[in-house]
């Protein structure tokens, strides 16, 4: 007998466990496969095999290329074979933090079909209680799970600043190619302390055995050069060349999916497809050699008007709104086209801030192209104008008076759209909708070409502007710039194509929403629009005058339609700011106190 009184048969049941634990340290990757029941590709493998011990590890994998479901048995791994081990969930976005824990619960609980050999081993080591009936809790400042030797994983939901000295021996960071650098510049100290540090009582620190080191784990496609995780691949991979092994990176383009094996032999099917990487490169090729072919985007130094980084800071994950449903102001830039160029409408959501002012939500994005051409070209421009009457009334709602919610329509007036001739002409008379509801004309009574005929539409609405490029180009883009830096225009997380979005309800669960295909066509044409927004660039005349534009070597491979006409939208928003600011009502004097208030004072 022992001190703990613990019978032979206990002893050896001790025994094979420190087996099966020691067994699994060195050979994590069978571990996952024989208890977990998760087979990995083999690409799968090696990058798991070489991150098992590594302290700084970068993984730069591509679109479908399994990061998450990498992460999630990695994260399960460590938490069952290191006793009091910690780990945290990290991402620029709580909802993308809990998505990967919910891979981890989903795992855990068998849940995924794909994964046809799961086992419940990992389910029945989670910490249950009456309350908690299977372990896993949902706290919407942080989902966690407890192990039976003591480990915990948690997600980090709120706003990363207000976690701060906690301690951590493992930080996965998802999707960090997106996300703020103060995300990492106050999370990472949690993994500063030495893993094999201990003091107290008689222990004799020489004599226990090394610790596994504490980790940081940088997950995602590639971003742009001017973000924190390019930074992190560049150095990583600078020091994994010269041969240290405290660095680990992992580059994996969808070339390396497309063509996985599973041991030594080409799987018959793969998670990525050559079609869906070939349709992605003839939507957005900049985009698509970023997410698949994890090549960075350049960032254009002092002359790029709107960093990729302040478009991350100032997207949140929402569903495009495609219709009013009354209680929201709308303003509808258009930058009309005929030919060669896109023609494009962009609405957004106007909001008052108690504490920042006015502020939009980019809503949607739309582009009037016929689909039945060959080269996709616009539509003719009456298809056009008739289509944008129907955007009128779904943004302004259907039971609303005519344009009551539509606070501005900005119309280019250039003479290559026929803004003028064809549009604002287009717009004058009443019109009746698809029920036969008469609905009022618009006019920009100011305009030179129709000030003097105003009085000759007397019921059209006032609500139209066009808007000179060649008087206000320089202008908008300017309040853009300036906008941008307040961080008052907010824009829709980047779309991953999964035909869903996942959102955090008010009970701190996630839910998943699916999309319509108008849905999906509004996250792509968003995407678009911030890829023309990084893309325009500043140039300096031998005057000194400003002028803004693609750079020539984008000129033919990307549009700028979609950035002018949130160029249109910043400088409403900039117009409508000063003008609630000059109409500020000033505060009330009482001066019949005056007389008191002034003897008061000691001159």
């Amino acid at each position: 007998m022992n001190d703990h009184n613990m019978s032979q048969r206990k002893i050896e049941g001790f025994i094979k466990l420190a087996k099966v634990i020691q067994w699994g340290r060195k050979y994590p990757v069978r571990f996952v496969e024989r208890f977990l029941g998760l087979e990995l590709l083999d690409y799968q493998k090696y990058v798991f095999m070489e991150s098992w011990s590594t302290p700084f590890v970068l993984w730069c994998m591509g679109r479908n290329s399994g990061k998450t479901t990498l992460g999630s048995p990695f994260i399960m791994a460590k938490s069952a074979l290191i006793p009091n081990f910690e780990a945290y969930i990290l991402a620029g976005v709580g909802s993308q933090s809990q998505e990967m824990f919910m891979k981890i619960e989903k795992i855990a609980k068998r849940e995924i079909a794909s994964f046809t050999g799961l086992t419940d081993i990992f389910y029945n080591e989670t910490v249950k209680s009456a309350a908690n009936s299977d372990g896993f809790t949902h706290n919407p400042a942080s989902f966690s799970y407890k192990l039976y030797n003591g480990s915990v994983v948690r997600s980090l939901n709120g706003s990363f600043d207000n976690n701060r000295s906690k301690r951590s021996n493992l930080n996965f960071y998802d999707e960090s190619g997106f996300a703020p650098d103060e995300l990492f510049t106050t999370s990472e100290p949690f993994t500063t302390q030495n893993s094999d540090f201990r003091l107290g009582g008689e222990t004799d620190v020489t004599l226990l055995p090394k610790q596994f080191p504490n980790q940081l784990i940088y997950a995602s496609s590639a971003s742009s050069t001017d973000t924190y995780f390019y930074r992190k691949y560049r150095d990583f991979s600078k020091k994994m060349i010269l041969g240290d092994r405290r660095y680990f990176v992992a580059d994996i383009s969808s070339d390396v999916v497309i063509s996985a094996t599973y041991n030594g032999k080409l799987y018959p099917v793969s998670l990525l497809s050559q079609e869906k990487v070939d349709t992605a490169m003839r939507e957005n090729k900049e985009k698509a050699l970023r997410e698949y072919k994890n090549i960075f985007t350049t960032e254009g130094s002092d002359q790029q008007i709107i960093k990729r980084a302040t478009i991350i800071r100032n997207s949140e994950v929402r569903v495009p709104v495609l219709a009013n449903d009354g209680n929201r102001k709308f303003v509808l830039a258009v930058d009309p086209a005929r030919q060669h160029d896109n023609s494009i409408c962009t609405p957004a959501e106007f909001y008052y801030d108690d504490n920042q002012g006015w502020k939009m939500n980019i809503s949607n994005s739309v582009s009037f192209v016929d689909i039945a051409k060959k080269k996709k070209t616009p539509m003719k421009t009456p298809d056009q104008i008739n289509h944008f009457k129907q955007m009128l009334l779904d943004y302004n709602g259907s039971r609303s008076a005519d344009y009551e919610n539509i606070l501005q329509v900005l119309i280019d007036s250039g003479a290559g759209g026929a803004g003028v001739s064809a549009w604002a002409d287009g717009l004058l008379e009443e019109w009746s909708d698809v029920r036969g509801i008469k609905h009022k004309g618009l006019i920009d009574p100011t305009h030179d070409e129709y000030s003097i005929h105003a009085h000759q539409y007397p019921n059209a609405s006032n609500k139209l502007k066009l808007v000179s490029p060649q008087k206000y180009k320089k202008d908008m883009f300017d309040a853009l710039i300036e906008m941008m830096s307040l961080d008052l225009i907010s824009f829709t997380e980047t779309y991953d194509n999964k035909g869903f979005i996942t959102l955090l309800g008010d009970d701190g669960e996630n839910t998943q929403y699916k999309l319509s295909s108008d849905e999906e066509m509004a996250l792509v044409n968003i995407d678009i629009a911030k890829e023309e927004l990084v893309s325009i660039y500043s140039f300096k005349s031998t005057n000194g005058s400003i002028r803004y534009d693609l750079p020539p070597d984008k000129q033919s491979k990307i549009g700028d339609d979609r950035a002018y006409t949130i160029a249109m939208l910043a400088w409403y928003l900039r117009n409508l700011r000063r003008e609630s600011i000059v109409n500020k009502e000033k505060p009330k004097v009482n001066w019949s106190n005056a007389p008191s208030f002034i003897s008061s004072i000691d001159f």
